[in-house]
């Protein structure tokens, strides 16, 4: 059982939907979403909360990078500032997450991705900051990427390999976020 977190903004009247890449391991090279298993204790939505954290290093929402980090404490205060995102973006589209569809396997995996509306943020300098970790600093080297609206369902459609298998098999992925294309977008 797991979860994940597909943040979406709108920027320059344009609506983008964040992902990202590893440099490393075995979904290098795809459009991965945040996510992984739930915690001890944890709901579907705790578990794509804390992933997002986690998963940015806590850069996302940090004002000072040099001080942002994967420990605990600083995870810890993040969490509230995803949750209300979570709250907001759901209060009013309670619809906008896809489960995974089943697999062959005879016990399918339960997944729940959210669509969650985050401010966007120019991500240029947080990627700076993976790239010339030199002392270790960060769990592991990332990108992250906004893809605009129109090229992520053109992926969806004529590309699906680019995306790591999970986000790939999120069930009606596509109308949800040709929902949310028109409800930001209009």
């Amino acid at each position: 059982m797991g979860a994940g977190v597909i943040p979406f903004a709108v920027h320059e009247n344009n609506l983008y939907f964040l992902f990202q890449s590893t440099f490393s391991g075995r979904k290098t090279g795809y459009l991965i979403d945040f996510g992984g298993g739930l915690g001890i204790g944890e709901d579907f939505r705790e578990t794509a909360i804390r992933e997002f954290v986690e998963e940015t290093e806590t850069m996302y929402f940090s004002d000072d990078l040099l001080q942002a980090s994967r420990i605990t404490e600083k995870v810890n205060d993040q969490i509230p500032i995803v949750d209300a995102l979570f709250e907001k973006t759901l209060l009013d589209h309670p619809d906008w997450w896809c489960r995974r569809s089943p697999s062959k396997r005879a016990r399918p995996k339960q997944w729940k991705t959210f669509f969650i509306e985050f401010p966007y943020r120019d991500i240029n300098e947080l990627n700076k900051e993976w790239k010339e970790d030199k002392d270790g600093r960060f769990r592991k080297r990332r990108k992250l990427t906004w893809v605009e609206v129109s090229d992520l369902l053109a992926i969806y459609e004529n590309k699906p390999k680019k995306l790591w298998k999970r986000v790939r098999q999120l069930e009606y992925a596509p109308n949800v976020i040709r929902a949310i294309q028109r409800v930001r977008m209009q």
